[in-house]
């Protein structure tokens, strides 16, 4: 159950802040919110992660739907997991719903979160539903680097899988 309330927290706060910025920015416009740090705008990404193979989004669609498939299994066989996993999982399948609402509705999924150093020294822009996504990987490598608990039968505490 925690996975999935997980999930359905990231795919609401995922979706609205795109729906606000859809609406209140044009595609390529952007404000400083910190200076040159942290900008907020309007971008679409009709490729994977960083851009890449941009205007395979039908593909992308595909594999999102298949990915969140899968996630959905490992939820159902981890539900006895530590809850770092079950968060990790619920946040991985959130976001993963998120951007396959965009790519559905959009053909591309709506970045808007800006970061860098200076205008030359940027990250890719992102979105809540990627920032969900990365958090969710890497609690789920924290959490399948932890030793199993001393005593747990078979159960999965402390592992992935």
């Amino acid at each position: 159950m925690t996975a999935a309330i997980t999930a359905l927290v990231v795919v609401l706060a995922d979706q609205v802040t795109k729906l606000a910025i859809v609406a209140r920015f044009q595609r390529g416009e952007e404000i400083d919110v910190l200076g040159h740090v942290l900008r907020v705008g309007h971008a679409r990404n009709s490729g994977a992660v960083f851009g890449i193979m941009r205007g395979a989004g039908n593909y992308f669609a595909v594999f999102s739907f298949v990915a969140a498939a899968i996630v959905v299994v490992i939820m159902y066989l981890a539900r006895k997991a530590s809850p770092p996993v079950r968060i990790g999982l619920g946040l991985v399948l959130g976001g993963a719903v998120g951007n396959l609402i965009d790519r559905l509705r959009y053909g591309a999924v709506v970045d808007f979160i800006d970061i860098g150093a200076t205008d030359a020294i940027r990250w890719p822009s992102f979105n809540v539903a990627d920032l969900a996504i990365t958090i969710g990987v890497v609690m789920l490598i924290l959490a399948s680097l932890r030793p199993a608990k001393q005593g747990c039968s078979g159960d999965v505490q402390g592992r992935v899988f």
